[in-house]
């Protein structure tokens, strides 16, 4: 006999595991990573810093969806057809193959005027595959969870039964058990004792089934049968006074607070936005800006970020101003970085914090400022800093940048330190490069 299954999962959000096509979906997405990887790569720029919990909507070439099929090349094989309303030919007659595929339509070759036919696929990814992809054999070196020992933070979690509480944490199920072993260690010796006086009961009617009222009453076993069926009355009293739920058989669920420890991490968004940071270079920084702090946030649980902007003077100012000021001046990049070591005494203690720098610039800077910046990056940043990473962005001619060259000021400083890394960012496409050579997985020894 053939069996049926009949699979009761819910057809419900394809992106979230347990769905009935969820594996389905999976598979989709792993034979077509390749276009999907692109197709994150071109919508980078319209993500916020921050990021969102949101879907993200992908579009991919049709082309990359194809499934291999085995078909018949129309142009070989014999066929057997009816031609209608045929004028032209004869038994006999030897028709010439078409020329072309099995198929009209689609994004290429001659034109057709059968049905419509469409480019591009789109889908939406959940926030979850989204990062995944993006980061794919990707790390952060030298990763430390530092915990906040400082921030009281508990977890409610079950920690067995207990005799005491309030009905709402009543276990029911927990409590008929107790009640059913209890009723059964408390009646089963009564019931038994009851079985064995019964027989011994039976018994004596049977001695008795000859015998007149006069002589029964006046043999032993006579008090004797009075006698068990007093005993018999008082257990079967004692039998049925056992409760059907008593107090000491409720059972309440029990918790417990258990201090859980703070993974978190502070991020230092630092940009140059004098009047040599045009639109472009800017929009070049938010786009390493935000991949960076997905990632980061792929790796802790919790991940604040700090927006610095500066000119000739350094302000603190939210993810819109950061990108959309039209504040502009000459450039002293120190006066970022002292208004990060002020922020950073104030708030981020580097024992609870694990600490990122990521600083966007065309390279320019106040000559006389070199020297104070590199000194101020040396001694009070990197030393308590997990990763410094910085992007040089703009157009390299002759090997000469079109404003300053402070990438070349950073050289000695990351050959010395292990956890800063420095970069070139000519236009959007370098950007994904760049980001996976930073932080591709490397050996124990690099």
């Amino acid at each position: 006999m053939a069996n049926t299954i009949i699979d009761r999962r819910k057809n419900g959000d394809l992106r979230q595991p347990g769905s009935k096509s969820s594996n389905n979906r999976q598979k989709f997405i792993k034979r077509t990573k390749k276009e999907i990887r692109k197709s994150i790569h071109d919508t980078l720029g319209k993500r916020s810093i921050k990021g969102s919990g949101d879907a993200q909507d992908v579009v991919i070439n049709r082309k990359g969806i194809d499934e291999p099929q085995f078909s018949h090349n129309p142009q070989t094989g014999s066929r057997d057809i009816v031609l209608p309303g045929n004028k032209e030919y004869v038994e006999g007659d030897l028709l010439q193959k078409p020329k072309g595929g099995a198929g009209s339509g689609g994004a290429s070759g001659k034109a057709s005027n059968e049905g419509i036919g469409e480019d591009e696929f789109g889908f939406a990814l959940s926030n979850d595959e989204f990062v995944n992809i993006l980061f794919e054999d990707l790390e952060l070196p030298h990763m430390i969870s530092k915990e906040n020992k400082a921030v009281q933070r508990y977890e409610i979690s079950r920690s067995g039964y207990t005799t005491d509480g309030t009905p709402a944490q009543m276990n029911l199920e927990k409590s008929m058990v107790n009640s059913l072993g209890r009723k059964i260690a408390l009646k089963t010796p009564k019931l038994k004792k009851i079985k064995e006086l019964q027989e011994e009961l039976d018994n004596l009617d049977k001695f008795f089934y000859k015998t007149t009222k006069e002589q029964k009453e006046a043999t032993e076993e006579w008090k004797r049968y009075q006698e068990i069926e007093e005993e018999i009355r008082k257990l079967r009293i004692r039998a049925n006074a056992v409760s059907f739920v008593d107090p000491v058989d409720l059972r309440y669920n029990n918790f417990t607070k258990k201090p859980a420890p703070i993974s978190q991490a502070v991020v230092f968004f630092i940009m140059d936005v004098s009047a040599s940071m045009t639109e472009q270079h800017k929009d070049l920084a938010k786009r390493f800006f935000m991949l960076l702090n997905l990632f980061v946030s792929r790796k802790y649980k919790r991940v604040e970020c700090v927006f610095i902007r500066h000119h000739i003077l350094a302000m603190e100012s939210s993810e819109d101003e950061f990108f959309n000021s039209r504040d502009n001046g000459g450039t002293i990049v120190s006066s970022a970085f002292k208004l990060s070591k002020e922020i950073l005494a104030d708030r981020y203690s580097p024992n609870e914090w694990n600490i990122y720098f990521a600083q966007a610039s065309d390279g320019d800077n106040f000559d006389n400022d070199n020297e104070e910046l590199k000194d101020i990056i040396a001694n009070d940043i990197l030393p308590i800093t997990q990763y410094f990473s910085y992007i040089q962005v703009g157009i390299k001619r002759h090997g000469y940048y079109n404003s300053g060259n402070l990438l070349q000021e950073y050289v000695p400083l990351q050959a010395q330190h292990k956890n800063m890394v420095t970069k070139h960012i000519e236009d959007t496409s370098d950007i994904y490069p760049v980001f996976r050579e930073i932080f591709k997985i490397r050996g124990k020894n690099e």
